[in-house]
Parts: structure tokens; sequence; C-alpha cells
């Protein structure tokens, strides 16, 4: 489907980006978007044996991004290029390091629903400037910033897209609140202690005797003490258990079986 739209450019300073972890600053708007163009480039080796293509393997290179608005104020562009903006002055230096930051924005496409795009680490380039002496016809003059983009250390994503129209997608509404992460899966639970106190806990139900004589445990008891193993296995079998699940777990059946070894009858 065809786009032929472009609004809402925002972009977030990245905080931090690891292999444990992503953060960005606030999301911020850029107003009067007219132009964005993202250009992957893809470095390819080439195997040839026997006469022929053998194998090809494409690797992803630098991505560049290029942004055009109607207006860039100083204090935005200060931001994005690592200048500095004091009193309403810009103060661009030699030594000046521009931030890494994600940029995000909608394209309109046919049939009235928006293409969402986050590009999610790049840096820009020192901006070029172009200043004309003013003729008799208008000549619009319009600033453009130059990225390059790459994929993030974190999880190796470079770009999120999605199109508003999917029945999937139902972030719309909040795309711009923040740039996307994924939270890292959870390492597995360490369930070996309660699986041996589960297996304790079995030996003595299994060898208590019920009723109601000196040396056996009540019915009632036994029951109860039956059920927490029971739940305790649950736990135990269950594979989105959080190690504070697991740890619960192990507490709450070493407490049922301290309380059933009380019920026991001794006179």
């Amino acid at each position: 489907m065809s786009q032929y739209g472009l609004k809402d450019i925002h972009f977030a300073i990245l905080e931090r980006d690891t292999k444990s972890e992503v953060s960005y600053y606030d999301v911020e708007e850029i107003l009067g978007a007219i132009n964005a163009k993202i250009n992957p480039n893809v470095n390819t080796q080439e195997l040839y044996a026997d006469d022929q293509l053998w194998e090809s393997i494409s690797a992803l290179g630098k991505i560049e991004v290029e942004i055009e608005t109607a207006d860039l104020p100083l204090k935005t562009r200060a931001k994005v290029l690592g200048n500095k903006y004091e009193n309403g002055i810009l103060i661009e230096n030699k030594d000046d390091t521009p931030p890494y930051l994600a940029l995000g924005f909608k394209s309109l496409r046919k049939g009235g629903k928006y293409r969402y795009v986050w590009l999610l680490k790049g840096v820009a380039q020192p901006m070029g400037e172009d200043f004309t002496t003013k003729k008799d016809n208008v000549e619009h003059k319009t600033p453009v910033i130059k990225f390059t983009f790459m994929p993030r250390n974190y999880d190796g994503d470079w770009k999120r897209t999605a199109d508003e129209d999917s029945l999937e997608f139902t972030g719309a509404n909040s795309w711009f609140s923040e740039v996307p992460i994924d939270s890292p899966p959870l390492s597995p639970a360490d369930k070996s202690e309660l699986l041996s106190a589960i297996g304790v806990a079995q030996n003595v139900l299994e060898t208590a005797n019920i009723g109601t004589e000196i040396g056996k445990y009540p019915e009632e008891a036994y029951e109860v003490f039956s059920n927490a193993i029971d739940d305790a296995q649950i736990v135990a079998n269950n594979n989105n258990a959080t190690q504070r699940d697991v740890d619960k777990a192990k507490v709450n059946l070493s407490l049922a079986l301290l309380t059933f070894q009380g019920t026991k009858i001794l006179e």
C-alpha cells in the first residue's frame, strides 16, 4: 500500500545501551516534518565455485537517514547535534559530540491509516547550511539533518514499524510516548530447593498413619498437608513461575510440614 504523508517527527536521546539494558531520556517532538529517507547499506560477500555463484552472504552495514523539516529551532538543534545553547545563542565547537538518539515518525498510507516508525539508535552529522540572497521568486531553504543509524547493543534491533490498520497493532495512541523496548527474557527460576522440599514432604505424608491413636495423625491434618504439597507441585510444574513464586511455595510447604508434624497424637 502506498505512502504519501509524513508527520509527528520525534526524538529521544539514548541514555545507555549495553547487552543487559537500554534506556532513553524523554521523547521530544520536532515540528514541521517534510521528508524522511531511510537507506540501509548491505555488505555482500559472494563465493563462486564450479563456474557459478555458490554462496552469497549479506550483512547489514550502516543505515543512512535524512530528515528534512520546515524549521529546526536552535534549542532542538543543540540537543540533536550535541552543541551548546546559552542565552538564546547556539554555540558550535570543534569538540562537540552528537549524542546517540532514536527517531520516530508516522506516514499516512492509502486508506487514511498511518504507518508508525521508530529508528532506535543513530547519531547526527554536522549540518550543512545554504544561505542565498533574496530573489524575485520565493525559494525556501529548509534544514536537513543526516544521521547514521545502527543496531542497538541491547537486542540488535535498529527499527520498529507498525501499521495502524493491522488488527494485531494496538499501540498507535502511545507510539510516541516512549521508544520501544522489550523486556529481556527472564532467567528460569531455580526450583531445586522446592523440588527437594516436595520430596521430603511426600515421604512424610506416605509414611504417616491416619487415626486417633497415639503416634497417628488426624485425617483432617493429613488432607490439609496433602493439599499443601499439591499447591507446591503446581508451582514446580509452572514454566512461567518466577523465582519469587518458587521461594514462596517452598516457605509455605515448609510451614505446612511443621504444622502437620505438630498434629501427631502423642497421648
